[in-house]
């Protein structure tokens, strides 16, 4: 049986590259939004493109923090 009292546990704190992919995600991820809505009210032959284009980026948006984690963990 483990001893949970002697365990040291870590600090839960953001380091700067976190922040830094946190910024990016979130700002992509407006922006994701902001073709997806350019797409109800753009131009002819365009509303295809922009619809989609947003609906990946804001979804792009959310694989960034898994992808830069995974590769973190991996190196730990």
């Amino acid at each position: 049986m483990s001893n949970i009292a002697t365990t040291k546990r870590t600090r839960n704190s953001a380091s700067f590259a976190d922040v830094i992919v946190f910024i990016v995600s979130f700002a992509l991820f407006v922006f994701g939004l902001y073709l997806f809505g350019v797409g109800f009210y753009g131009a002819a032959g365009t509303e295809f493109w922009l619809f989609w284009a947003g609906l990946l980026a804001s979804c792009f948006a959310f694989l960034i923090p898994m992808v830069y984690h995974w590769a973190v963990d991996r190196k730990a």
